[in-house]
């Protein structure tokens, strides 16, 4: 296992937090990041998506259904389990936790919350075993942050639902077998209904220009008179934003315990080259400010993952009890703050691991390079971090003082 995780999994241990089957989840992980590394390289300096490939790998450990109840073909998996698997991808990258994500953070944490029994033998049972695939489809070209403004719309008609807008962003828009549509009618209010991919929904583009995040699928989708029946809805009318929401709740999770991985790897790659790399007729760690720059990525590390610990405690409290409110706000304010701080430290960690290595950090060809313009879209998407930090002075001051509604 690799040390950093493997120091984590046996500190975690001895302090009584984890328990066997957590451990076994985590050398799952360890198992698949190793086997992902290389391809994932590969793919990065190819341009190339990878997606499929990945999931192939994941597929082959039962990490595609890691939170899923076994009676639906998951591992049973809590949230602790969930976040050292994506802490361990995080070292391979944020592509392949990006993907994952919204696979089985976003889209299986939905199904499983509020599918009923069929919508979950259909959907959720072969999206568990890898079978197919689904995307999580809130976001619009107009709108973001904001999601009560989205305009897509659905109607009723001939039995079902006649869904026409864009969707924006969207992971895993190119191989989705299926699309949870957040959507709105004027009577009905927002609402999520799960839409398969034959029913007039087009892929108008792939999203080439990103920065970053090269292994991650990124589309935008239309749907045009797209259709899907009655049985499809999620839940009730007007339930649309409270089943984002436990999707959200469960993906920020996942991507600020990615971004533990991005700065684990940031830190091993930065000791490494610290002992290697001769200037000035000494190894460059034996410089003061070489040594300040590994104390920060560290820094970040440690900042990082007690709060990811934190947040991954009071979610699987909330999972075990979801009716109970008080829960509720621990788990979602817990995970906010994890979200934001772990992307934030993610971030910096990488940006003082390219300083470090110099010209050739600056470049793809490095880890750090490639960690460095994936790691920038973690404060943007799952909840820009701006918005996210009014949530959490909100949530401190309370009701009335809440800078957006």
């Amino acid at each position: 296992m690799e040390k950093l995780f493997q120091d984590h999994v046996t500190e975690l241990k001895a302090r009584g937090m984890i328990n066997g089957d957590h451990v076994r989840f985590a050398e799952l992980a360890d198992r698949a990041a190793e086997e992902l590394y290389v391809g994932e390289i590969d793919a990065y300096m190819k341009r190339e998506l990878n997606v499929k490939a990945q999931f192939d790998v994941l597929k082959k450990y039962g990490l595609l259904g890691i939170h899923v109840p076994k009676q639906y073909s998951g591992m049973g998996g809590d949230a602790i389990a969930l976040s050292l698997l994506f802490e361990r991808l995080g070292q391979v990258g944020m592509g392949v936790v990006t993907g994952l994500d919204v696979q089985t953070c976003l889209t299986e944490a939905i199904l499983t919350r509020w599918a009923n029994e069929d919508q979950k033998k259909k959907y959720l049972v072969p999206e568990a075993k890898g079978e197919r695939f689904m995307s999580f489809c809130l976001t619009e070209p107009g709108e973001g942050s904001d999601p009560s403004s989205l305009q897509t719309t659905f109607e009723e008609k001939d039995g079902g639902f006649v869904i026409n807008g864009e969707k924006y962003l969207i992971t895993n828009g190119s191989i989705a077998n299926a699309f949870i549509v957040f959507c709105r009618n004027k009577e009905k209010g927002i609402s999520a209904i799960i839409v398969d991919k034959d029913e007039h929904v087009e892929k108008e583009a792939e999203i080439e220009e990103k920065l970053g995040l090269f292994t991650s699928d990124t589309t935008l989708l239309k749907f045009d008179n797209a259709f899907a029946p009655k049985e499809n809805l999620l839940g009730n009318f007007g339930d649309g934003l409270k089943l984002a929401y436990t999707g959200l709740l469960t993906g920020r999770l996942g991507i600020a315990a990615g971004c533990v991985g991005v700065a684990e790897d940031c830190l091993n790659a930065a000791v490494s080259r610290s002992k290697e790399r001769i200037q000035f007729g000494k190894e460059i760690g034996k410089h003061q400010l070489v040594q300040h720059r590994i104390s920060v990525v560290e820094q970040q590390l440690g900042i990082a993952s007690g709060s990811v610990e934190r947040a991954a405690y009071w979610k699987k409290r909330y999972d075990d009890d979801p009716q109970d409110l008080e829960l509720r706000k621990a788990a979602d304010h817990n995970v906010t703050l994890a979200k934001v701080i772990a992307t934030n430290a993610a971030g910096l960690a990488a940006d003082n691991a390219i300083q470090l290595f110099g010209g050739s950090g600056y470049s793809i060809l490095t880890a750090v390079g490639r960690h460095y313009i994936d790691v920038r879209a973690s404060r943007i998407y799952e909840g820009s971090n701006d918005v996210l930090e009014l949530k959490l002075a909100s949530d401190l001051l309370g009701k009335g003082f809440e800078a957006y509604k």
